[in-house]
């Protein structure tokens, strides 16, 4: 689903154009390189190769994916996009272990599980991560830079990444932060309200146009509005609108 000049969504259970296990996830057409941002839970996947063809991309295109975290929804499909399109794989350094060598447990998947979010058959396929990213780290990509920002608080290595396009400065949250200001704290090891207040500023001056998280609604104007809701929400006495 195309849904700007350079910005395709490609998969998300929220719109129902993939698994209902999926976060919503991109794919930015650089036109030399498409550059995928998260992947799925890996389930259904022919679905989401039908999904990238059906807007005029060719999936064999891909030569980068970015992941947000770690978090199966985000990540679970990584292994299989590694494997048929040998695409570079980045995420945090912080979480880079966990995706390469992690269990069920590591994941919070048993608890996810029985919270009803997955099946019982789910697996999550570990998958080798070629470039750690820290905050401030940039890569280039069709002739312009994607600069990964992270801000612990939804996961300790949550990475939100910025990228410059013809149609304004887009910034990619993943599950930091969402529409409306929302956030999203889960409970379980790792995810801390503490972290998002102490690292949250670091998306404050980004000027950002287009919003795209990981979770139900996009922006496509004005979305540094959205992430300055957080900011504020995070330095008042009470615990801010969460999107779990």
């Amino acid at each position: 689903m195309k849904i700007s000049k350079n910005i395709h969504m490609i998969g998300s259970g929220n719109f129902g154009l993939s698994c209902s296990f999926d976060s919503n996830f991109y794919l930015i057409d650089f036109k030399d390189e498409l550059v995928l941002i998260d992947s799925g839970s890996g389930v259904g996947f022919d679905t989401i190769i039908d999904n990238i063809k059906q807007d005029g991309l060719d999936p064999a295109r891909i030569s980068k994916l970015f992941l947000t975290h770690s978090h199966v929804d985000h990540a679970g499909g990584a292994f299989e996009f590694k494997k048929r399109f040998n695409c570079s794989v980045y995420m945090s350094e912080q979480e880079a272990d966990l995706l390469e060598h992690g269990k069920e447990k590591d994941f919070a998947l048993d608890i996810a599980k029985k919270t009803g979010l997955y099946s019982e058959e789910y697996q999550l396929p570990n998958c080798e991560v070629d470039k750690r990213l820290k905050n401030g780290d940039t890569v280039k990509a069709g002739g312009t830079e994607i600069k990964a920002i992270n801000v612990p608080g939804h996961s300790k290595g949550s990475l939100c990444y910025f990228v410059n396009l013809p149609e304004g400065n887009a910034l990619f949250s993943g599950d930091v932060v969402f529409a409306d200001g929302l956030i999203e704290v889960l409970n379980c090891d790792g995810s801390e309200l503490s972290d998002y207040r102490k690292y949250i500023s670091r998306l404050s001056d980004l000027k950002t146009d287009i919003l795209l998280p990981g979770h139900s609604l996009f922006v496509l104007s004005e979305g540094q509005k959205h992430i300055n809701m957080a900011v504020s929400s995070l330095k008042l006495l009470f615990t801010p609108k969460n999107f779990a």
